[in-house]
């Protein structure tokens, strides 16, 4: 799951109207790495949810396998065709990444899914049925963070801010800012623990 960025201060859903993946892959490319956070916001879940289905509920692998896909979209961002949808890249990295899987642990692989990259802004019906307790548990989990770790948060996930902008409001390096943004969303994704 990508805790931080589904809720706004007021409790309500961030809009679409953010760049498209697109976008995201392209400055991903250009070195920017803060840019992998904005494509696990927009994936994690859908690829979450295509695993699960893909490895039949192997619950303790789906998350590692998850973060595979995005470990492997940073190291091999250049690879990425322009013209190309992200969302079928990313799914065809799932797609291989549980191949993989399912084939060192000497199990039958499934027949690959057809599939045209699933829209990732359509939720699931988990998503539907659970939203509110996972927002109550998201701002729990917001309340465990320091303050200058949920303040970072909120500035940038929430606000959508950029790095250099925080950096210059809270007075500190911009590395400052990207190793406390990616500590805050470990220790979320700890708190909050893996998500259905």
């Amino acid at each position: 799951m990508s805790p931080a960025i589904p809720i706004t201060a007021d409790g309500g859903f961030v809009s679409s109207d953010e760049p498209s993946p697109e976008y995201w892959m392209a400055q991903l490319k250009a070195g920017k790495e803060e840019a992998l956070a904005h494509l696990m916001a927009r994936f994690e879940r859908p690829l979450f949810a295509f695993l699960h289905r893909r490895l039949q509920g192997e619950g303790g692998v789906v998350q590692e396998l998850a973060q595979e896909v995005f470990l492997k979209c940073l190291q091999h961002c250049q690879r990425f065709e322009e013209g190309r949808p992200v969302a079928a890249w990313l799914f065809t990295l799932a797609a291989n990444a549980a191949t993989d899987h399912l084939r060192r642990r000497g199990r039958e692989v499934p027949p690959p899914e057809t599939f045209d990259a699933p829209d990732p802004h359509q939720p699931s019906p988990w998503e539907s049925v659970d939203q509110s307790r996972r927002i109550q548990a998201l701002k729990g989990a917001l309340e465990g963070l320091t303050p200058r770790q949920r303040a970072m948060v909120l500035a940038y996930y929430v606000h959508e801010h950029p790095v250099k902008r925080i950096a210059q409001d809270l007075g500190c390096a911009e590395g400052t800012v990207k190793a406390t943004l990616f500590q805050s969303l470990q220790k979320l994704r700890k708190t909050l623990g893996p998500q259905p």
